[in-house]
């Protein structure tokens, strides 16, 4: 009877095991960088590190089921400035995420930020355990984190169906609403800089950029996926992506995720875009000058090259 007892035991340990080896969904990469820090020689670096490594990494952040090789990879940044030698951090934290292209080696990036400076401010002691609980404001490090965690989700799942992230932008905008009474800047509607948390969720819910969010599906599941068997139709299909992202950009300008689309796109819009017949050339051309001002210069590229 123990022997059986062992054995059904044994075998739900490991299934338990088997299922959180595939059971999360990021593969986050995480650089902590205290260079700046003058008692930057402090072992609570390396542990913090590896906190948010273990937080990202092992927390289950939806009810899908993900195996090993969809994990979702981005790279988190953080810059410390400061550190009072006990328990507070001040610094600046930095997302960057790619996107696979279907039948290639190939990873597009999908999405940079990088908050405003002065914005990361945040508490941790060595040994703290870094927990995430939806609705209750625990600490400003995971609110923050988990922020992120469904930025990247939802950003990715954006591209895979049409407004598919919008659970996860969602959630992202409760932790904002939860974290706002804190105290902890980057969290308030007031908050002057364009790149704050608020800001950037309340443009990704913004109805106005909803042609946004259906052009990054188009651009990159109908046509950068595409593109390995079919360049012509996923050239093409990337082309009306763009129309729906001007349409964006026409109902509100200089706004801050149009702007970070072609922070990520612009060099890969010129790579695409130089195999294009001239009549093709042209047509994107004209759009470029009118959504992305500021990298003119780069998108003339693609009219120049045979």
């Amino acid at each position: 009877m123990k022997k059986t007892s062992k054995i059904i035991a044994f075998s739900l340990i490991f299934f338990i095991i088997s299922y959180n080896a595939v059971a999360q969904e990021l593969n986050c990469r995480v650089n902590l960088n205290y260079s700046s820090i003058s008692n930057n020689s402090s072992p609570i670096f390396q542990e913090l590190q590896k906190a948010i490594t273990n937080f990202m990494n092992d927390t289950r952040w939806t009810s899908h089921h993900f195996e090993t090789n969809e994990k979702i990879d981005f790279n988190l940044l953080i810059t410390l400035t400061d550190y009072n030698g006990l328990d507070k951090f001040t610094g600046t934290i930095q997302i960057n995420l790619s996107r696979p292209v279907y039948a290639t080696s190939y990873n597009s990036p999908l999405f940079t930020f990088k908050e405003s400076e002065g914005k990361f401010v945040f508490n941790y002691i060595e040994g703290q355990n870094l927990e995430y609980v939806e609705n209750i404001f625990t600490s400003n490090l995971t609110q923050v984190l988990a922020y992120y965690a469904y930025i990247v989700l939802g950003y990715d799942y954006d591209t895979f169906s049409p407004l598919g992230g919008s659970e996860f932008f969602k959630k992202a905008f409760r932790i904002v609403l939860n974290s706002q009474s804190s105290g902890y800047e980057g969290w308030s509607s007031g908050d002057n800089k364009q790149n704050s948390r608020y800001n950037l969720i309340d443009a990704l819910l913004d109805k106005r950029f909803e042609n946004l969010r259906l052009g990054q599906y188009y651009y990159h599941r109908q046509g950068l996926d595409v593109m390995p068997s079919e360049p012509e139709k996923g050239r093409k299909t990337m082309l009306e992506a763009l129309k729906y992202i001007q349409k964006s950009e026409r109902a509100k300008q200089n706004s801050l995720i149009v702007s970070l689309f072609f922070t990520a796109k612009s060099d890969e819009i010129v790579n695409v875009f130089s195999m294009s017949p001239t009549a093709e050339k042209n047509e994107v051309l004209t759009i470029l000058k009118e959504v992305d001002v500021s990298n003119v210069s780069k998108y003339q590229k693609i009219t120049q090259t045979n």
